[in-house]
């Protein structure tokens, strides 16, 4: 139990650090949750400023808690908060307790994590398949890994989740059709996954819908610091904030330079660093060739079927758990609307790019779900101005019930989480089970082939993937073992089996 107080404490700590932070520098005339998500932009991006001086210490985390903290309390006049989603809390949170297993999580989120956090800097990290990207997420997320480990890195993700859902909220002028455009979102088991792991997802839907909610209440400045801060989250949250530019000049005609003034706040530091290192704003994509280069897909999917595959033939988008079919229908109900509305027009235009963006890369549903929440909004708008309020109750229990649906599943397949040293690493091997082998190895170097997935568990010895210097096991100076992963590899020439079983080989190469 100590375990699971530790991490309930570090996501509670989280939240009122993220409130304090955001209310120290609004005061307290706007929503707590938009404040929340402030704070959370606004450490992210003073985190970017620490790290290129490497002051991305204890001590420092410490000291800016307190002050935040202080200052937060100090400015605290009688909000109201709400407690609605905490019911929702407890299915994310216990889906966050499990140890780290996705694939991206342990192949190059936590291992930036854990590199800047030994560095305390922001480095262009060699070994990684992105040695250098986007990293405001992961960098939220070092002061939980020092403070309580790999898994404390999930709740950044469920804080970011729970805040979406409260923006969705408070966004309609009626509160039931926030209410339902909440479920709308959080009955996707999709979102019950990315709010649960060390992803950056749940941070670019964030940063994003608290973006165009800022738009719509004219906050221009805000709108433009968060849009810029999903942009130092990934990439494609770049689109986004050209979408919000032009939504601004073709509806409101004002507010545009406060606009920039906070883009440019959210994406200097991050993109200026990475220009810095790279002499390439967009590393490793775009711009001239490196070993870290990815090709892109080379046919394009049927877009006809997208909407299908994300929810019933899941192995077409990396076998990522569904969505509802609802979000395919929310999204039909804004491209009808669209006919008779402009601003609907406008969303469904943004949907429509937005998705020819997706058919050029690596077909993954997660990165449909900016989108989510902004369609549901509109949808559940419609749908509250058409229906009575105890319709509206009805269907939103309805949407919201295969999210939790999903988690019982996931929980109730998985058993619980693992509370012990012991019971983590029974629960790893099962999930990664080319994690037996690694285990099996003695110190000096090694290179993996088609478990590239092990990264974070091998920490600075472990070379290999399919982009980088390191894609051969010659490229390698000084390796002294070599893991494959079984049905993917060969196996290395005068070398001596060390372990093997029906996942993976470990050899011992000749000196």
């Amino acid at each position: 139990m100590l375990f699971v107080l530790q991490q309930a404490a570090a996501l509670l700590l989280l939240l009122v650090i993220a409130a304090a932070t955001g209310t120290a520098i609004l005061g307290s005339r706007v929503p707590l949750v938009l404040r929340s998500a402030l704070g959370l932009a606004v450490a992210g991006q003073l985190f970017i400023l620490l790290g290129m001086i490497g002051e991305l210490r204890p001590r420092m985390f410490i000291a800016l808690a307190a002050i935040a903290i202080v200052i937060g309390a100090a400015r605290w006049s009688g909000t109201k908060i709400g407690w609605g989603l905490a019911f929702v809390a407890l299915p994310l949170f216990a889906l966050a307790l499990y140890p780290p297993v996705a694939f991206d999580e342990t192949l190059y989120h936590l291992p930036t994590v854990s590199a800047i956090a030994r560095a305390g800097a922001i480095r262009f990290f060699t070994d990684l398949r992105f040695p250098v990207f986007p990293e405001l997420h992961e960098l939220l997320c070092v002061p939980m890994y020092l403070a309580a480990g790999d898994v404390a890195t999930h709740m950044v993700a469920v804080a970011e989740m729970l805040l979406l859902a409260g923006i969705v909220i408070i966004w309609p002028r009626e509160r039931s059709a926030g209410y339902l455009a909440a479920a709308l979102v959080l009955g996707n088991p999709i979102v019950m996954q990315l709010g649960s792991v060390t992803h950056v997802d749940a941070a670019l839907a964030l940063f994003v819908v608290a973006g165009f909610y800022c738009i719509e209440q004219k906050y221009e400045v805000l709108a433009g610091l968060f849009l810029g801060t999903a942009c130092s989250v990934k990439y494609l949250g770049g689109y986004f904030a050209v979408a919000a530019l032009l939504y601004l000049l073709f509806f409101q005609r004002r507010g545009l330079m406060r606009f920039l003034l906070g883009l440019a706040a959210g994406v200097i530091p991050m993109f200026g660093w990475i220009t810095l290192q790279t002499h390439n704003p967009v590393f490793p994509f775009l711009f001239g060739s490196t070993p870290w280069s990815m090709a892109l897909p080379h046919a394009t999917p049927d877009v006809t079927r997208l909407f299908w595959n994300i929810s019933f033939a899941r192995e077409h988008v990396n076998w990522q758990p569904p969505y509802s079919p609802l979000f395919a229908l929310s999204l039909l109900v804004t491209l009808i609307a669209s006919i008779f509305n402009r601003r609907a027009a406008f969303l469904s235009a943004m949907c429509i790019g937005y998705v020819a963006i997706f058919t050029q890369l690596p077909q993954d549903s997660r990165y449909l779900l900016p989108l989510l929440p902004l369609v549901s909004v509109a949808a559940a708008t419609i749908f509250a101005n058409r229906l009575t309020t105890g319709v509206v109750v009805a269907a939103s229990v309805i949407a919201i019930a295969p999210g939790l649906a999903y988690a019982g599943y996931r929980i109730s397949r998985q058993g619980p989480p693992p509370l012990n040293e012991a019971a983590r690493r029974q629960y790893l091997e099962q999930h990664i089970p080319e994690l037996r082998a690694l285990e099996h190895r003695g110190p000096g170097r090694i290179w993996v082939c088609g478990a590239e997935q092990l990264k974070y568990f091998g920490g600075d010895d472990l070379f290999g993937d399919v982009t980088g210097p390191f894609k051969t096991v010659e490229s390698v100076p000084d390796v002294r073992y070599v893991l494959i992963a079984r049905g993917k590899c060969a196996s290395p020439a005068r070398a001596k089996l060390v372990y093997a079983d029906n996942a993976a080989e470990l050899w011992l190469l000749s000196r």
